[in-house]
């Protein structure tokens, strides 16, 4: 049995690196799906097409701050054996720690953003993780996961501005020229939101065998106006209007 703990050991850290990886690959193509949304260009299509490595980057640079908050409050809820979630748990079990909560959540569909809201049931269920199960524990670990993923996507689903790459391609055969949004560089060709006019983007696609040039410049840019307005109503308005995919 003894011989079979190191095997064992190395492949529930195999199984976690893969989970891991795959857990960013995912933020990465919701947020980049948002991302494209935002500017008029088809979310889930454009992401498809979106090389992994971008995903994969797009997924890092989502979670690293949030990842860094959620290890800090899971850190402040496991100090001293536990102590402030433990309380925080006695509380939720009394009338007046149900009433805040239920007050709280309710605040929050009136605000603009929804982020606020998810970060207050992200809590919420990290407290009942950390109190229900032990540090080693894989179901503890993924839902503490699950919630920091949660809370990142949120927050892509509330934005309005973005960095973002504009690049131009030099065409050939005919001759030409395309400018828009950069969504994928590869070796077969690049991947152009191009904006016909205000608005209105289409995906398109340049192969590398008519590119004779290109370049690319990072800029700040706003998301269409139609998703402005969407994405700054309170969450109660925009729970009508949600859509599963």
């Amino acid at each position: 049995m003894a011989a079979r703990d190191p095997i064992a050991r190395l492949t529930s850290i195999g199984g976690a690196a893969v989970g891991a990886v795959g857990l960013v690959y995912i933020v990465g193509a919701l947020s980049l799906s948002l991302r494209y949304e935002g500017f008029g260009l088809p979310g889930q299509q454009t992401a498809a097409v979106t090389p992994r490595e971008v995903l994969l980057a797009a997924g890092l640079r989502t979670l690293v701050v949030w990842v860094a908050l959620g290890v800090g409050v899971v850190l402040l809820l496991t100090a001293r054996q536990q102590r402030l979630a433990k309380a925080i748990q006695r509380w939720l079990r009394t009338r007046a720690g149900l009433v805040v909560v239920v007050v709280l959540v309710v605040a929050l569909l009136f605000v603009r953003v929804m982020w606020p809201l998810a970060t207050v049931l992200a809590i919420l269920v990290t407290t009942y993780a950390t109190v229900t199960w032990d540090a080693g524990s894989a179901r503890r670990l993924v839902v503490i996961a699950l919630a920091i993923a949660f809370v990142a996507v949120v927050y892509e689903a509330d934005r309005i501005t973005y960095l973002v790459e504009s690049t131009c391609v030099n065409v050939n055969q005919p001759a030409g020229r395309a400018c828009g949004l950069l969504v994928g560089q590869q070796d077969r060709g690049f991947y152009l939101g191009v904006s016909d006019r205000p608005g209105v983007t289409r995906l398109v696609f340049v192969p590398a065998a008519r590119v004779s040039s290109s370049s690319t410049r990072k800029r700040r840019a706003r998301v269409a106006d139609r998703y402005t307005r969407t994405r700054r109503k309170t969450v109660v308005a925009r729970l009508p209007g949600i859509r599963v995919r």
